[in-house]
């Protein structure tokens, strides 16, 4: 059905040629905006009969508005009333009820206006004109502009697609030139300034009062519609509608400007109805779908809801992704409203929805529309907000030089690394794998990573019941991206670490400074600062990226704040009205963006270029909440610190700064097993805390004064060269530090903002060094017999990252302050501390370049052989999964050292800081070492056995440890010239050669390697050295009567067929017994059996079938959806994805 064949349709009414008419204004009390309306409709060429004023709340003073309006109006009859309505529609019901139970006369037309809808003065009485002259025509809307000034188009009718999404015909900002004129009939008006006659309102009954302020005229088209009824637009009656519902401004008394001419006012901000008007289109959606699609589009409304926050968290928006959940499920959970706004639209439907389809919009309309808005935001602007070819030269200029110097930088920095660190770069390239120092081997697949970073049992040993090191979960990411090559990207950090960390400290100080020169210097002085070259040269993976990532963190968190720096480039289109000179005039057309202003605006009040001016970045603050989590994971001694900086940011800011606390949120939870498995500790649990990822091993902390200068070690061969004199060593290493110190004192003499930003840098020094102080304090660290403090470099590379904020920011602007004053002795000056900057720098690279070229201080290093022969590494896989036992002498007097390892040398997956603080107990200030457990006591008597050459057999005991081989490392005298240590070697290897149950396999590079088996005299028994044995209910799996059965197993779990047996058996693990580890045979659950420290799981007579064992954290999946949860809205907020501009539909 065409519109025009709408007023032939059967059962159409037709109105009284004469349209006397009732205007009811609805109010929120005497705002902003009643008195102009009231004016507006006193001013009426054509004047109403009647005026109804309807006040749903607000405060008094809306009656005395209207006896001012209408003072001198005559023939106009008004009235007031109070009705606390909670809708549009349901206050206009009210309103007219009551007035008519007050002797107001029910006359034929109503017009509809919202208290800040003013109309034009022949808005009426077009109005009137066009149902006179077409009496089918029961809802004519009005055209809808602006209220600012210079007026913009705003709506002529409203369009649909038949989904319900809103199709805008109307640009934002459009110019109204009679280009939408020639509508008439159309799918829906706006009710502000609709004339609706009144019994037709009656029948329809009103607006549906669950739309609440938004699609209320829409709906009250469509059913117009559907009951047979004619809805049309006259676009000469015009109407200015402020619309302060949907612009958030209908609290306080906002004066609506808009300086920019966009058509919307400066202070709105729509974000503030959007749940409105979410759950009013899902309302409007479930109301008008068929009963067949109901379930769907409810289904849809429902499964949308999260997406479309999804996708609002990409765009940086997070309110609105609360809102889209609010909005969409609020309007599902309220299906008796649905229900009620269906029944009444069935019961006054004469027509079938089909009759809309001409009026509403396809799909291919829509996407139209959408492509002309983009190109039309891409190719058009306003002239007043473009740059000039001479301001975009200027701005060129700039990003040359930015680019040049950090080219430099990083060329500069790249060359430092592969000079110092080329010994270990070519055997890495070649296949070598790194270790040495606190860094175990990382050959591991990505599936092996997965499982220790969130099994919750460490493999360390005999294996224990603890939560890994969080550095885990972060480093499975970018091992995914590269194949799952772990060691690569071990590598990549620790011999790139110095080069990423001085990208990231360039791209962070340009939020301080925008002196490309400072930058470089400050990039410079990070990448080498001392936490950085020490973690690096002793393996610390988790303090590298813990220093790589701090700068980030600073970035996140002053871009959320919109208080970095910007390069200004001041528009030469603008007219600048600066203080003028005695004589001169001050410009008489100022520029219309700040015509407005009474003062002159000033040089940094001009139109700034360059990109957008400083502004709070939800962006930025999900990448500082990233960036926070991985510097926690690598330093979890920072989580603290971390907070306490936020508490510290959000206090300096006052107000805007409270969505900074939001930035440890991520490290909490990525952090939770971890906090989990501490707090059950009580006090001791600190220690989990203070240790870092990897091998445990201990340091000497600089004193107070050396950690303030940025040393967080006495031991700095890495540093400085041993041939200098001891007062150089002393000194050398702090030069840079104290520069920077100096630099932060100075700054201490800047005022205004900059001095608010000098004070929250020094704060977060101090929160670094107090840190620095209470980890050097506690003994957290305990390797090989020696038990002490943490590392520090960590909480030291913070206290760095807070006076080298403080000095960047004091620096800013030196050299035009500088340029301000007549030559004296500040420049001088400035250009000896220039100098001496750079040599230090210089100086420092220089020693440490040559001290990891000559391997002093060098722990790290690159093996490209064996640590386990071949033939040993065979029994690692399934389906045996043994260990061998590592034994080495260091002398006759010391105790022999031993390791229990699963594959080719000590794996980075294996180490666990929850597992290494376990036997630290006492007060945090004690080294108090607990006795070992009975696992651990086992291999020491055993190991203890062993080395004493006791002739004994020691088969069983090594098969019950699942131990199939035993080995001493080659001797490393040659290499360091302990002959002790080499003849300890061989006196240990005489007394293996000599034990019963040992066979000598092989002896080569890697040491001398036996088989655990049975001796000669005892050749017919087997000796099963499986990590799971089958055994005899109540047999001693260390005996050496008892009969064992191999059962197939990775080492870690157990998935293969078992066959009967007679009596009672018991599966056996040589792994510690924890509550997590679990059994079932064809997926009947196993019970535990008692088996001393070990797993065991007894098997009933006779049964068979699949036999599973795997160790099952109960708190894995929580965590895991948790940590995933929070991670995904953490990437999806700091995606640098435009907002788009919100539309008025």
């Amino acid at each position: 059905m065409r519109p025009a064949d709408l007023a032939a349709a059967p059962g159409m009414s037709s109105a009284p040629t004469s349209a006397p008419v009732t205007a009811v204004v609805v109010t929120t009390g005497a705002g902003p905006y009643l008195s102009r309306t009231l004016d507006a409709l006193a001013d009426q060429t054509r004047h109403p009969v009647q005026v109804l004023l309807v006040d749903v709340g607000g405060p008094a003073g809306a009656r005395a508005e209207l006896d001012r309006a209408f003072a001198g109006v005559v023939g106009v009859r008004t009235a007031f009333a109070h009705v606390p309505a909670r809708s549009f529609g349901e206050a206009v019901r009210e309103g007219l009820a009551r007035f008519a139970v007050g002797g107001g006369e029910p006359l034929p037309w109503v017009w509809l206006l919202h208290d800040d809808s003013a109309p034009a003065p022949d808005a009426l009485a077009e109005l009137v004109r066009a149902v006179n002259q077409a009496p089918s025509v029961v809802v004519a809307g009005a055209k809808q502009r602006t209220w600012t000034d210079p007026e913009r188009l705003l709506e002529v009718g409203v369009r649909t697609t038949r989904s319900g999404r809103r199709v805008n015909d109307v640009e934002p900002g459009e110019l109204d030139q009679g280009q939408h004129d020639g509508r008439t009939d159309v799918l829906g008006v706006g009710v502000a300034g609709a004339l609706v006659r009144r019994d037709v309102w009656d029948e329809l009954g009103g607006t549906d009062p669950a739309l609440g302020a938004f699609g209320d005229g829409l709906d009250l088209s469509r059913r117009a519609r559907l009951a047979g009824h004619r809805v049309v637009v006259v676009p000469s009656a015009v109407v200015r509608h402020a619309q302060a519902g949907f612009h958030g401004l209908r609290r306080g008394t906002v004066e609506l400007v808009d300086l920019d001419g966009d058509g919307e006012p400066d202070a709105a901000d729509p974000r503030r109805s959007f749940a409105a008007r979410r759950r009013s289109l899902v309302h409007s959606r479930l109301v008008a779908a068929p009963v067949a699609g109901l379930p769907f589009v409810a289904l849809a409304a429902l499964v949308a809801a999260p997406l479309r926050a999804l996708g609002q968290l990409a765009v940086s928006a997070p309110e609105l992704a609360a809102a889209e959940l609010s909005g969409g499920w609020t309007a599902l959970a309220r299906p008796g409203a649905v229900r009620r706004a269906r029944s009444a639209a069935r019961r006054t439907a004469r027509l079938p929805r089909r009759t809309l389809w001409p009026l509403q919009a396809s799909w291919r309309e829509v996407w139209v529309a959408a492509r002309d808005r983009r190109l039309t935001r891409t190719h058009t602007g306003s002239a007043g907000a473009r740059a000039s070819e001479l301001e975009l030269t200027e701005l060129a200029g700039l990003a040359r030089r930015r680019r040049t110097t950090l080219a430099a930088v990083m060329v500069a920095l790249a060359v430092a690394s592969v000079v110092a660190l080329g010994g270990l770069l070519a055997p890495v390239l070649a296949g070598g794998r790194l270790s040495g120092g606190a860094l175990a081997f990382a050959t591991t697949t990505w599936d092996g990573l997965w499982a220790a970073a969130t099994s919750g049992w460490v493999d360390s040993g005999l294996g224990a019941a603890g939560a890994a090191d969080p550095l885990l979960r972060v480093l499975a990411l970018p091992t995914a991206v590269l194949g799952g090559d772990l060691q690569l990207v071990v590598s990549v950090l620790l011999l790139g670490g110095v080069l990423l960390a001085g990208w990231s400290a360039w791209a962070a100080s340009g939020a301080a400074t925008r002196s490309v020169s400072t930058r470089a210097w400050a990039a410079v002085v990070w990448a080498l600062a001392p936490p950085l070259l020490l973690a690096v040269s002793s393996g610390r993976l988790g303090a590298v990226v813990a220093h790589i990532c701090l700068p980030m963190v600073a970035l996140g968190l002053v871009r959320s704040l919109g208080v970095q720096r910007v390069d200004r480039v001041v528009s030469g289109l603008a007219t600048v009205a600066v203080p003028s000179a005695e004589g001169e005039e001050a410009p008489e057309e100022p520029h219309p963006a700040v015509a407005h202003r009474s003062e002159p605006l000033s040089l940094d009040q001009a139109p700034v270029f360059g990109g957008r001016a400083p502004g709070r970045s939800v962006a930025a603050l999900g990448g500082a909440a990233l960036a926070g989590a991985v510097t926690v994971a690598g330093a979890p001694v920072l989580l603290a610190p971390l907070i306490l900086v936020c508490v510290v940011v959000a206090v300096a800011t006052g107000r805007r700064g409270l969505r900074v606390l939001l930035v440890p949120v991520p490290a909490l939870v990525l952090l939770g097993p971890l906090l989990v498995e501490a707090a059950g500790r009580g006090l001791a649990g600190v220690r989990v805390l203070l240790a870092e990822p990897g091998l445990a091993t201990t340091q000497t902390p600089a004193g107070a004064l050396h950690r303030l200068l940025g040393v967080p070690t006495t031991v700095t061969d890495a540093l400085v060269p041993s041939w200098v004199p001891a007062w150089v060593q002393m000194v050398w290493p702090v030069l840079a530090g104290g520069l920077v110190l100096v630099l932060a004192v100075f700054a201490f003499a800047r005022g205004g903002r900059a001095a608010r930003a000098v004070r929250v840098g020094w704060l977060v020094a101090a929160i670094g060094l107090a840190s620095a102080t209470a980890v050097a304090a506690v003994p957290a660290v305990r390797s090989a017999d020696q038990v002490g403090p943490a590392w520090v470099g960590a909480t030291v590379s913070l206290a760095l990252l807070g006076l080298l904020t403080a000095g960047l920011v004091g620096a800013d602007g030196v050299s035009a302050r500088l340029a301000a004053h007549s030559f004296g002795w500040r420049q001088p000056v400035a250009a000896g501390l220039a100098v001496l900057a750079v040599v230090v720098v210089g100086i420092s690279a220089g020693s440490w370049v040559w001290q990891m070229r000559s391997g002093s201080g060098l722990a790290l290093q690159v093996s490209d052989s064996r640590v386990v022969p071949a033939v040993a590494q065979q029994a690692f896989a399934a389906p045996a999964g043994s260990r061998v036992l590592m034994m080495e002498a260091a002398s006759d007097v010391d105790p022999v050292r031993w390791q229990l390892l699963r594959a080719d040398g000590v794996l980075l997956i294996d180490q666990a800081a929850s597992v290494s603080t376990s036997a630290l107990v006492g007060p945090l200030t004690s080294d108090e070492v607990t006795d070992p457990d009975a696992a651990t006591a086992e291999v020491q008597d055993l190991v203890a056995t062993l080395a004493a050459g006791a002739g004994v057999d020691v088969s069983a005991s090594l098969g019950a440890l699942g131990v199939a081989h035993l080995q001493v490392p080659a001797s490393a005298a040659e290499a360091t010239g302990d002959d002790a240590a080499d003849q300890a070697r061989a006196v240990l290897v005489a007394r293996l050669d000599a034990t019963a149950g040992l066979e000598r396999v092989t002896s080569g590079t890697t040491g001398t390697l036996w088989r655990v088996a049975a001796p000669a005299a005892d050749a017919g028994r087997t000796v099963v050295t499986s990590w799971a044995r089958l055994v005899d209910a109540g047999a001693d799996p260390t005996a050496l009567t008892t009969t064992a059965t191999a059962v197939a197993s990775d080492g870690s779990q157990i998935d293969t067929r078992l066959e009967a047996g007679d009596g009672d058996r018991v599966v056996v693990l040589a792994a510690r017994a924890a509550s997590g580890w679990h059994a079932w045979l064809d997926g009947t659950p196993l019970e535990r059996s008692d088996v001393g420290w070990r797993q065991g799981f007894t098997v009933p007579a006779g049964a068979s079938g699949r036999l599973e064992v795997r160790y099952i954290d109960p708190g894995r999946t929580p965590w895991l959806v948790a940590q995933g949860s929070v991670g995904l809205l953490a990437v999806l907020v700091a995606l640098p994805l435009r907002r788009r501009r919100a539309g008025r539909g």
